[in-house]
């Protein structure tokens, strides 16, 4: 596998204000990133996903994350996040088209990381390959000291309920003003080809 490696270790309290609706008019240009000198780039509602995303700063826990970013179909997603406090995971992807995918918590790992456990995707009891469609996906990090019940595939029922883009927002927004006790907010891009 080859590409770049994301390694970011964040602690940021600082407040910022969220407008609870997107703009209509977003000024804000595509998201587009190079992965081994193709460059991609995001649709605009994926674009517009993203920027609101990333304007959910205000993280109060601290994370080290590892990934590998340009990963062939078939090939194993490498993630790794360890928490400084014990808390609740969640992995989503944001495929090319806007469709989110919840990765963890799943049937063999319920997100639950105790302070300073690691978690990564590519081992023996959770092994996790890249599928298609191929293009520029996101990967969005979650972590809160309470649990979250999201819903972000049809048919998941009994959890907060994710049909647009505005209820993702929304959801992360109660996570950013520490509804679920002290969190943190990441989302990275990854190319899958």
């Amino acid at each position: 596998m080859s590409g770049c490696v994301t390694k970011e270790v964040i602690y940021r309290p600082t407040p910022q204000t969220i407008p609870q609706q997107p703009t209509t008019q977003r000024t804000d240009p595509l998201k587009s990133h190079t992965f081994a000198g193709e460059r991609l780039t995001a649709s605009q509602r994926v674009s517009d996903l993203v920027y609101e995303i990333e304007r959910l700063n205000n993280n109060t826990a601290y994370l080290e994350i590892d990934s590998n970013q340009n990963v062939q179909v078939g090939a194993y997603l490498n993630i790794s996040v360890t928490p400084n406090r014990a808390g609740y995971l969640k992995v989503i992807t944001i495929d090319p088209n806007g469709e989110r995918s919840q990765v963890v918590p799943n049937f063999k790992h319920n997100g639950y990381l105790r302070a300073n456990e690691r978690f990564y995707t590519n081992n023996s009891k959770f092994a996790l390959k890249a599928t298609n469609p191929k293009g520029l996906h996101y990967v969005v990090i979650l972590f809160s000291q309470r649990r979250v019940n999201l819903a972000v595939q049809q048919g998941m029922s009994g959890y907060n309920g994710l049909e647009s883009d505005q209820d993702f927002i929304n959801i992360l927004q109660s996570i950013n003003n520490q509804n679920y006790g002290k969190s943190y907010i990441h989302i990275f891009p990854m190319r899958i080809h």
